[in-house]
């Protein structure tokens, strides 16, 4: 065989052997893909499985379809057979309400027997919201009520985690629902609010399992084995050789608060979870929620289950033997109630807010209350209802200043992180710092308008006067008048007089108040 031929076979061998390992390589890339795609499709669909109901309602705030429940189509909603004992007129005076999920047919009934006129206002708000879905909003004033009302002007919802938000940051004027977590009371104390929390009646915190499961009852400390990882399997209960998937909530969610306190000092042990990528690369991770498979239990209010039906082939679990029926749950016999309250911030002084408190706790309130299927407060010898209110956090009392200026009321207040101003009705708060080089401090707040954030910078400097009293000076403002907000939120558009006369300027003066 000659040399070139030789050479010939052996490069056909050659590309024969990368031909082979190209194609190799090009079958395992596509079995990576392929693979890649199967896990996503996995990992959706068990993202869709244990992510509870989902949120396809009230703008991906709700798992509940809330037709009939709206104060403008309410025919779901109880009501009075009289008129109310009190009567609210107008939006300005109309406290805003907010709570939990299971709380909205409650105060929207609520705001249906004493707010005059409401379904007519929140009418004219979902209008200018429908046209602004469909791009036909003629004025600014339309996009901004979309972005701000798109789920209620006055009556809204959002739900448990952005109803205390909302309520520290005084979006709102009084929220629904179970007590304040841990984490919201601290986030109030730090923001320089606490939280009045108002017992207005009573829910059963149930436990429920499939309809199948042949356990009836549960005893408070079994439950609270099988939530800490100490009883695994239902046969150590009684019931079926079978492993119980114990199901949790999302932290900081009314259930998950209630089961919390439910606990007590036995630890809860960390609730499974489920991920997924997003389609902007990003991993999704959820607590998984109740899905009814063999050997689940989860737990939730009684009125998610018997109200708005969110559970379908469950069965409720009685509790040291007391079923949580209505009755049970008004005599005080079932051993797991939660304490439905309506929450607002000791620092809201309106009177109307008072007001809505003070309905609550009446007959009619009342009436409203357990004809919604809550369960009322008790009541004393007389028949008066038994419901003191509770400080649910603590909050640092710190310096109060006011300003040394005729024309102008204004006040201070300076904690060892939060900063407080009230000039007439605008109100400023946000973090401030010391910086000990310059020996001055610096406010930094985020003031939100109705559809976008500005920034208020501030220097100011802590001085001695000739009295012994501490002053405060404004060195520096950086400050876009047009974002500052009132007390109820509302951008004013101020003229150039108010700015001048209301707003800080460098220079003021505040002196502390004994």
């Amino acid at each position: 065989m000659d040399k070139g031929n030789s050479n010939k076979g052996c490069m056909g061998r050659a590309l024969k052997t990368i031909a082979i390992i190209v194609l190799v390589i090009i079958v395992v890339i596509a079995l990576i893909v392929v693979g890649v795609i199967l896990k996503n499709r996995h990992d959706e669909a068990e993202f869709e499985k244990y992510n509870g109901h989902g949120f396809k309602y009230m703008y991906g705030f709700s798992s509940t379809d809330f037709t009939g429940y709206h104060v403008y189509d309410g025919e779901k909603l109880v009501e009075l057979d009289h008129p109310a004992s009190i009567s609210i007129e107008g939006i300005a005076n109309m406290p805003v309400l907010d709570g939990a999920e299971a709380c909205y047919p409650l105060y929207t009934a609520v705001a249906k027997a004493i707010y005059k006129d409401i379904d007519k206002i929140e009418l004219e708000a979902l209008d200018i919201i429908k046209k602004a879905e469909n791009k036909e909003w003629t004025r600014e004033s339309d996009y901004i009520m979309y972005w701000k009302y798109n789920n209620g002007r006055v009556v809204r919802f959002t739900n448990t985690v952005e109803g205390y938000r909302a309520l520290v940051e005084r979006e709102v004027d009084l929220f629904f629902g179970a007590r304040p977590s841990a984490d919201q009371k601290v986030e109030a104390s730090v923001t320089h609010e606490q939280i009045i929390s108002q017992p207005i009646g009573r829910e059963a915190f149930v436990f429920f399992v499939e309809a199948d499961n042949p356990i009836d009852n549960l005893t408070s400390d079994e439950i609270r084995k099988i939530y800490s990882g100490e009883i695994t399997n239902w046969k150590e209960l009684g019931g079926k050789n079978q492993k119980i998937i114990a199901f949790q909530r999302p932290a900081n969610s009314g259930s998950q608060v209630m089961m919390k306190y439910f606990m007590g000092e036995t630890p809860l042990m960390e609730p499974d979870t489920i991920t997924m990528v997003n389609a902007m690369g990003g991993v999704i991770e959820n607590v998984k929620q109740y899905h009814n498979e063999a050997g689940a239990i989860g737990y939730t209010f009684r009125y998610f289950l018997e109200g708005l039906n969110q559970e379908k082939g469950v069965k409720m679990l009685s509790v040291d033997g007391v079923y949580p029926s209505v009755e049970n749950i008004k005599s005080g016999e079932y051993p797991v109630l939660a304490t439905l309250v309506c929450a607002r911030l000791a620092s809201n002084d309106s009177p109307y807010v008072q007001q809505v408190m003070d309905f609550l706790l009446s007959d009619d309130g009342q009436r409203i209350i357990e004809e919604t299927g809550y369960g009322p407060l008790p009541r004393d010898d007389s028949g008066k209802v038994k419901a003191e209110p509770i400080a649910e956090n603590e909050i640092e009392e710190g310096k109060k200043f006011a300003l040394i200026r005729d024309s102008v009321k204004a006040e201070m207040l300076i904690t060892e992180s939060v900063m407080e101003i009230t000039y007439g009705n605008i109100f400023i708060k946000g973090w401030c710092d010391y910086d000990s080089e310059i020996q001055k401090y610096h406010l930094y707040a985020l003031t939100k308008s109705l559809w976008e954030n500005g920034i208020v910078s501030m220097d100011f400097r802590i001085e001695d006067n000739p009295e012994g009293y501490k002053e405060v000076v404004l060195l520096d403002i950086q400050i876009d008048p047009e974002l500052i907000k009132d007390k109820e939120g509302v951008r004013h558009g101020y003229t150039e007089a108010d700015i001048e006369e209301y707003l800080p300027k460098v220079g003021d003066r505040f002196v502390e108040t004994k």
